[in-house]
């Protein structure tokens, strides 16, 4: 059976595309507004997977969880770069789509409505509206050019099968993102209103990337995603973890 033939490892694919999505909600909540928090000197009486509860509210607080996003999406793309194998790459790609379109259309949505992230920093700064007009078009701008790029490295023989990787990493993060969010004391407002907008809505770009996939990409000749019991493995103690304390919740002091 020739490469181009080859299939890719359902359970790996959407072990590969779960994995990636979390990394987005743990960079946003944890590393970005939960660390914020901690390091002015705050103590969070409860992180889960979407909101943070601390005991320091704030400008910087609320920029920090898209920043990480930032942060984390730019450290992805640029790996991704670098010759690894297929699923890693596929990994890195996911990984960078998800926290990338995590940041550029919750600046959109915020920056529009006033609300979430940015409300805060816009009031505090004064942000002018003319400004504030020219930060959704960015991030709109950002988010095709994520778009673009994601697709133009996807690097799979076949639209086909890149479309079958995009689409099983998107149905995963939806599915993790609301099984977790099904834990937190106010279910229905958690999934209904954070969970499913967060993980299907804000990536929702991560469909139209195949269309823009080159049709003889350079590394074309690249092996398919094998079954590996390591992401396998890696997905469901994750998996595990998020509902456990992503789901309810969980303290954090120092």
């Amino acid at each position: 059976m020739t490469l181009a033939q080859s299939k890719d490892d359902p359970s790996t694919t959407v072990a590969i595309g779960l994995l990636a999505y979390l990394s987005a909600d743990v960079a946003h909540h944890l590393l970005g507004h939960g660390v914020a928090c901690l390091a002015l000197g705050g103590k969070i009486n409860s992180l889960s997977s979407v909101f943070v509860d601390g005991t320091l509210t704030g400008a910087t607080i609320d920029l920090a969880g898209p920043a990480a996003n930032l942060v984390v999406g730019l450290a992805a793309l640029v790996a991704a770069r670098r010759p690894v194998s297929r699923s890693l790459s596929l990994f890195l790609l996911l990984v960078a789509a998800f926290n990338l379109f995590w940041f550029e259309l919750q600046l959109v949505f915020s920056m529009a409505t006033k609300t979430d992230d940015w409300a805060w920093p816009i009031q505090y700064y004064g942000i002018p509206n003319l400004a504030r007009y020219g930060m959704i078009a960015l991030g709109m701008l950002g988010y095709w050019l994520t778009v673009r790029t994601i697709g133009a490295h996807l690097g799979f023989p076949s639209r086909s099968r890149a479309r079958f990787a995009v689409t099983s990493a998107w149905i995963a993060a939806g599915v993790i993102a609301c099984i977790t969010a099904a834990f937190d004391h106010h279910p229905s407002t958690a999934i209904l209103r954070h969970a499913a907008p967060q993980s299907l809505l804000l990536s929702i770009g991560l469909l139209f990337t195949p269309s823009l996939m080159p049709v003889c990409p350079v590394d074309a000749r690249v092996s398919a995603v094998e079954r590996s019991p390591y992401w396998i493995t890696s997905a469901v103690i994750a998996s595990i973890l998020s509902v456990l304390y992503l789901g309810p919740g969980f303290a954090i002091s120092l």
